[in-house]
């Protein structure tokens, strides 16, 4: 019964070593929306990124003024690189900060069961993002278009779906009640799987064994999904934001992985050491 109760104990604290490292970080990091914001703010700087929010800005604009075709025609290039000057002002940055802030405050709220996910029509959580384009009354009155033209682009950007959510809720139910201190639930049932072995080295051994290949096993489900986080979204600014979101997460997560790394290796090069001691002592004995 002793012997059960050890291997049912390691077996536990191996098993949900993964698990533990990523609902200590989440419950300590990825709900920090301050963090979140200041880390994905340079996104809007990308080429990238900033090139399809001018092709969406511009698009947006000639949608709402609704001009003929020969006018929206002659109005794109100068509208184009109104909208390019735009993007580079304090003001977009500051609004696309808001955005990330709006997201991941949503996010973090199904995340907890605060309330259940607002979603667009398509299914997802999205960044709402405002675009002032101050200056665009005198370019259009170059063109014949007088008095102010009440036009602001708005978007939507999206992000996770509601059932990505779904499962990460899931996901967060179980592992919030122990939240940062999951990792020590990990150590509790690593020392008990210890204490209560008949044979202890061998026990610290595979236990160090076991850790070791959670932890690898682990970062290379990380890196593994690297590439299917870049295609949960097609919109490529929603595709930015989430495989920025993702590196974010990654980077933590990684370091948290090494750190199990190490200490299983540990573990078991003290196992491996205690051993040899033991035969040759016994040898000489």
């Amino acid at each position: 019964m002793r012997s059960l109760a050890s291997g049912l104990a390691g077996v536990l604290a191996v098993v949900l070593l993964p698990v533990a490292l990523l609902v200590a970080w989440v419950s300590s990091v990825g709900t920090d929306t301050d963090r979140f914001v200041t880390e994905l703010r340079p996104v809007a700087s990308s080429p990238e990124v900033r090139d399809a929010l001018a092709d969406r800005t511009v698009a947006s604009v000639q949608d709402q003024l609704n001009l003929p075709d020969r006018v929206a025609k002659q109005l794109e290039p100068p509208l184009r690189e109104l909208v390019g000057t735009v993007l580079a002002r304090p003001e977009v940055d500051r609004a696309w900060a808001a955005g990330l802030r709006s997201a991941h405050g949503e996010f973090v709220a199904v995340l907890e069961g605060e309330r259940p996910a607002s979603v667009d029509s398509t299914g997802r959580v999205v960044m709402p993002l405002t675009i002032k384009l101050t200056g665009l009354d005198q370019l259009l009155s170059r063109f014949g278009v007088a008095g102010d033209v009440a036009v602001a682009p708005r978007f939507q950007i999206p992000l996770f779906s509601a059932d990505d959510l779904a499962t990460a809720r899931r996901t967060y139910a179980v592992g919030s009640v122990a939240g940062p201190a999951a990792p020590w639930i990990i150590v509790g049932l690593a020392a008990v799987s210890i204490l209560l072995a008949r044979k202890r080295v061998r026990a610290l051994g595979l236990l160090g064994l076991g850790g070791i290949v959670a932890s690898v096993a682990f970062s290379t489900a990380l890196v593994v999904g690297r590439d299917e986080a870049a295609g949960v979204v097609r919109d490529p600014i929603g595709s930015a934001v989430v495989t920025a979101a993702y590196g974010l997460a990654e980077d933590g997560l990684m370091t948290e992985a090494r750190t199990a790394l190490w200490l299983s290796a540990g573990l078991l090069l003290i196992a491996l050491i205690v051993g040899l001691v033991r035969v040759i002592l016994g040898r000489r004995g």
